[in-house]
């Protein structure tokens, strides 16, 4: 390490200390290789018409002899879609709160399809009229009871996207010591989830 001493009018300054650079020192943006995607043993995709027809054709099986052409069918997957996934959860939080007593279930509506609204609001207002006699039979006369009630939470949610377009969840819900099924289906309409089926058992 070398030191420098500089003399001023008003007498010598602070030494300054020169070092070397370390030799981990990251490369100047100049020095980067560039990035390589390309690999000499990555397989080169055919995009012809004919390989393109090829692929659109359904694969087929030997049956004694004949070859015989099986349709490709999609199988369910456990799981969503992102949006599947968000719309499902903002329809329980909406159905928790009905029964919770915080919402109406007319709110339900709108996050309904249009044809089975009346269904799935009718199924949220027996829901919420059954956690309500639950509290009231949970209540006994001359005990001093808690400012606010248990809440109905939920405990587990499944989703499976049998078809793309359709979710369908189910749900675990406990309020007190009392333990909750829900079960609902959702399918786009008109570029919105919207729900179709709500059963709570």
């Amino acid at each position: 390490m070398r030191r420098t001493v500089e003399i001023a009018p008003n007498g010598p300054r602070p030494s300054i200390s020169l070092r070397r650079v370390p030799p981990c020192e990251p490369p100047f943006d100049d020095e980067i290789e560039p990035a390589v995607w390309a690999s000499a043993h990555q397989i080169a995709l055919d995009w012809s018409p004919a390989a393109l027809r090829r692929a659109a054709e359904p694969p087929a099986r030997v049956f004694g002899g004949a070859a015989v052409a099986v349709s490709a069918q999609r199988s369910v997957v456990a799981g969503a879609s992102h949006d599947a996934k968000l719309a499902v959860h903002r329809f329980v939080r909406l159905c928790v709160e009905v029964l919770n007593g915080h919402r109406p279930p007319a709110h339900l509506r709108h996050v309904s399809v249009p044809a089975d609204a009346g269904a799935v609001v009718t199924q949220a207002l027996v829901g919420a009229r059954r956690v309500a006699e639950l509290r009231r039979a949970a209540q006994h006369p001359g005990r001093r009871q808690p400012r606010r009630p248990s809440p109905v939470a939920v405990i587990r949610l499944r989703l499976c996207e049998p078809r793309p377009g359709a979710v369908e969840a189910a749900v675990a819900l406990v309020t007190g010591e009392r333990t909750w099924a829900m079960a609902l289906r959702m399918e786009l309409h008109q570029q919105a989830w919207c729900a179709t089926i709500l059963r709570l058992i």
